[in-house]
């Protein structure tokens, strides 16, 4: 799978850019830097998104 950036990572999984900077700045999805650049395995995220509640969370702060 080929690295994504941000913008279409956001309209795959459909999350908004500004939540998933935040997810990059507490280290909750994998990405890599290159340069200023954010790049992402769309895979690798779909995959660590469940761990921490993002898919079918209530708000209430419980981890999937």
């Amino acid at each position: 799978t080929s690295l994504i950036d941000i913008n279409e990572l956001s309209r795959r999984i459909s999350i908004p850019k500004g939540t998933i900077y935040n997810l990059v700045y507490l280290r909750r999805i994998p990405f890599v830097k290159r340069g200023r650049s954010l790049r992402f395995d769309p895979d690798e995220v779909i995959r660590s998104l469940p761990r921490f509640g993002m898919i079918g969370s209530t708000g209430n702060g419980e981890r999937g």
